[in-house]
């Protein structure tokens, strides 16, 4: 069975709380612990901490602290794409102005 991609939450990182009522929204302040058995206390936008399991399946990632989402890091071994059609004509408009 494939358990998918283990995030390794950092100080700073935005993340979301799924809860029964609704979703929060919290930044982590802090780290506690390292590996499967680690911790996160969690500042929620309301204000309160509370601290949660890393391997908590209602706890994701929306935003490093450096800006990057968790899409963008998981896919940042990857090349982009280029059409090279578009890049001819992009830089063809270049050399016209």
């Amino acid at each position: 069975m494939n358990k998918g991609h283990r995030t390794d939450f950092k100080t700073g990182d935005e993340i979301s709380y799924a809860m029964p009522a609704g979703m929060l929204y919290g930044t982590i302040s802090k780290v506690l612990g390292a590996g499967d058995s680690a911790a996160v206390e969690i500042e929620f936008e309301d204000g309160r901490k509370d601290i949660k399991k890393v391997r908590d399946r209602a706890l994701s990632l929306l935003r490093r602290a450096s800006g990057a989402s968790e899409e963008e890091e998981r896919h940042s071994d990857r090349d982009r794409l280029r059409d090279t059609e578009i890049q001819r004509i992009y830089r063809s408009e270049q050399h016209k102005r």
